[in-house]
């Protein structure tokens, strides 16, 4: 089982870097972007080594990156739940993970700590993103793995809910994304909360209210270091990285880091 998510990891991250390679003219966190994609290939082969039993099972380099990783994600998680505890006391989340989360200590980790964190608010569920199975013998473009019917069929199975937490990928397709239909509800009864996801075409959409809220990466390339390990403090870890983006200040975060939303 590990061997075939070591392989798909890789295979995803592998389509992910050349897509952004392909968008780097229009969007510039793309660099940004296509640094955890390669985090991911190193992930994945670190797993297929692992299964192979190279290394003994074990390799210090390979383990000191996913502990970094999971570290950045784990503070990443506590940070925005802890905004939105404060923010939203009392109301009822629900979360939205990638297949496989087991298979994954970095998302397990993120995910583990974003629901630790939430105390004060309901989590109803935890639904995996139902994206197609994948293969090396047929893999899959990223535009169609994952689309906007995998999110809606969430939005509306959970009508009561106030908050979702997408922690996965969204569609790398904007027209995609412009199809969720939580956009069509009323953003003071219904919110989503981007965990992981790419903002930079979202702007109006969070100044409009229908975003919570969003980790959204920095683009400065020394925010990707792998080579400097993730402070001890959570607030601190996340500062290093990412950028913590509400309707209420994302209009000064865009004027203040030139390049992270698109014009």
């Amino acid at each position: 089982m590990y061997l075939f998510i070591g392989i798909a990891l890789m295979v995803v991250a592998l389509i992910g870097i050349i897509w952004c390679q392909k968008k780097q003219k229009v969007n510039p966190n793309a660099q940004a972007l296509a640094f955890v994609f390669l985090v991911l290939i190193l992930v994945g082969a670190g797993t297929v080594l692992w299964d192979q039993g190279i290394f003994g099972g074990e390799d210090r380099e390979m383990n000191r990156i996913i502990e970094n990783e999971t570290a950045y994600a784990a503070a990443r998680s506590e940070v925005l739940a802890k905004y939105l505890v404060g923010k939203y006391p009392g109301k009822k989340a629900v979360i939205i993970t990638e297949k496989n989360l087991e298979g994954n200590k970095i998302n397990k980790g993120a995910y583990d700590a974003m629901v630790q964190a939430l105390n004060g608010i309901e989590v109803e569920a935890t639904e995996a993103l139902n994206t197609p199975e994948m293969s090396p013998d047929n893999p899959m473009p990223m535009e169609s793995l994952i689309t906007a019917k995998l999110f809606n069929d969430i939005f509306n199975k959970y009508p009561n809910a106030n908050l979702f937490i997408i922690m996965t990928s969204l569609p790398f397709n904007m027209d995609e994304v412009q199809k969720f239909s939580i956009w069509k509800k009323d953003p003071k009864k219904v919110q989503a909360v981007i965990v992981n996801g790419e903002v930079y075409n979202l702007k109006r959409v969070i100044a409009a209210g229908y975003i919570a809220a969003a980790a959204v990466m920095k683009n400065d390339p020394n925010a990707y270091d792998p080579e400097k390990t993730a402070p001890s403090d959570p607030q601190k870890a996340f500062d290093v990285r990412f950028i913590l983006v509400t309707p209420e200040n994302v209009a000064k975060v865009d004027k203040d880091n030139k390049g992270i939303f698109a014009k």
